[in-house]
């Protein structure tokens, strides 16, 4: 008994030293999550008062003038208040993210008030719990302290570091989904559905788990000398009925709660998404970007599924696994803001890169336990990864992408909003009647410009002239074409 108690409390020791080292980290959709999570521990509902303004001023005064302009729509009365907010049914003011995640964050927000620990730390809080849950998932996966302590580490390495104390929901969400994977694989559905419905309340897609788990575990359980339909039978049990019934119900609370106070299912997508920015450009740079693609925080476990442990049936599984990554990032690729907020990886390829981490833990344990080679591949290539990706902010060009871009500009062009603000060093919107140019020292220039842009030629070359015939020039996502090199131009 006293061993089993080993890993959760070793666990809980190294998150308590790295809770005291670490300093909370404004990022993300801080303004909302801060405001919601000081209301609910204030007044235990999400609505954003003056009052709660007024304390979160007192927690971040470097960023008070952040929360000017909802204050002022508030004491106005303006209907369509600051747009990360808008107002309900009845007219008070919510933010547009659901209060899952800072409702987390409020219960021991209001401890740490009353006890002096800074407050903000409470939602590395709610981050390191999820962790903590992570832990105990792996524990009940792989039945051993070493091999869930080598996951802990994988999940940390692969983009957690990252994320882990942030003011968003990022690590939440990766933890709890690749925790939910766990949990349903090694026979807990019911905590794999709860804690993966809490992961889909801030990341509506992951509702995909719920299709994608009974599949996971139908292709590790399938039994050869048995029909299709025998061996669909199987997974119809209480235990897993259960875990899709508590899962889903927790999942439905964000729409339910936008259908009451906004009159849509998701404020979020009917606002600030548009169906026809999905494209082949945006789902390419969300695997292989250079700056913030899921290649950023995975390279050593995409090279370690690619050459190790393949097995008829760990293809079946990564196939099922790389199809739930896809099923979770194409609704994703809608968003206005693909430029948003990234800690190296972007936020999206960090919870959604999950799936890709559970293949490489189903190939460890069907092979019995870590091959040594394989976890020194994984401990050089993820650190080096994690070292890459927390080098640079998410508004200038990563190392990797500035040598390729200085080295082999014409072979790397990246999706227009990433290329346009990170070279103008400023999170915005990308302005099609404006051409972008980036000039790295010595090297030629890579221009992206807007085909619908009567002036591009002219923007480029300069009055009375415009591009002539024979530039190097490449399609994008929408209307807009890079030009490699030094332009060629005409009257």
């Amino acid at each position: 008994m006293r061993a089993a108690w080993r890993f959760p409390l070793a666990l809980l020791a190294a998150l308590a030293v790295l809770f005291c080292l670490n300093k909370p980290i404004l990022g993300g959709d801080m303004l909302e999550y801060t405001l919601d999570a000081v209301a609910i521990a204030h007044h235990g509902t999400p609505d954003i008062r003056l009052n709660d303004i007024a304390a979160v001023r007192q927690l971040v005064p470097q960023l008070g003038w952040a929360f000017d302009p909802l204050e002022q729509d508030m004491r106005n009365g303006v209907q369509n208040v600051y747009p990360a907010f808008a107002r309900g049914r009845s007219g008070a003011v919510f933010p547009i993210h659901f209060f899952g995640y800072p409702a987390l964050a409020a219960l021991p927000l209001r401890i740490f008030e009353a006890t002096g620990i800074p407050p903000l730390k409470a939602f590395q809080a709610a981050n390191y719990a999820a962790i903590f849950v992570l832990g105990l998932a792996l524990l009940r996966f792989f039945r051993s302290a070493v091999s869930a302590g080598l996951g802990v580490l994988l999940f940390l390495g692969c983009g957690g570091m990252l994320y882990m104390n942030q003011t968003s929901p990022e690590c939440v969400g990766a933890a709890s989904l690749l925790a939910g994977l766990l949990f349903w694989l090694g026979g807990a559905p019911l905590a794999g559905g709860i804690v993966a419905g809490l992961a889909a309340q801030q990341n509506p897609t992951i509702v995909m788990f719920f299709v994608f788990a009974p599949l996971l575990k139908l292709c590790l359980d399938w039994r050869g000398d048995a029909d299709i339909g025998t061996n669909v039978k199987t997974q119809f049990t209480r235990a897993n009925i259960a875990g899709l019934a508590a899962g889903l119900a927790m999942f439905a609370l964000p729409p339910l709660f936008n259908l009451v106070q906004f009159g849509v299912p998701n404020i979020i997508a009917n606002r600030f998404s548009d169906p026809g920015l999905i494209s082949d450009t945006r789902l390419v740079s969300f695997f292989f970007d250079l700056n913030q693609g899921a290649i950023v925080a995975l390279p050593g476990v995409a090279a370690a599924l690619l050459v190790w442990g393949w097995r008829r049936r760990s293809a079946v599984t990564a196939a099922v696994c790389l199809a739930l990554v896809l099923a979770l990032i194409v609704p994703a690729l809608a968003v206005l803001n693909w430029n948003s907020g990234a800690a190296g990886v972007m936020r999206y390829a960090f919870w959604a890169g999950m799936p890709l981490v559970l293949a490489l833990l189903l190939r460890v344990r069907t092979h019995g336990r870590w091959p040594p080679l394989l976890a020194l591949w994984l401990v050089l290539a993820q650190g080096a990864a994690m070292g890459h990706a927390s080098s640079y902010s998410y508004v200038e060009f990563s190392p990797a992408a500035r040598f390729v871009l200085a080295h082999l500009p014409e072979h790397y062009h990246p999706e227009p909003e990433i290329f346009a603000e990170r070279m103008a060093g400023n999170d915005d919107y990308i302005q099609p009647d404006k051409v972008y140019v980036y000039r790295p020292a010595g090297r030629p220039p890579k221009a992206l410009f807007n085909a619908a842009n009567p002036r591009a030629g002219e923007q480029l070359c300069g009055p009375g002239r415009t591009l002539a015939p024979g530039n190097r020039i490449v399609a994008s996502a929408q209307a807009w074409r890079y030009l490699d090199g030094v332009p060629r131009c005409m009257p």
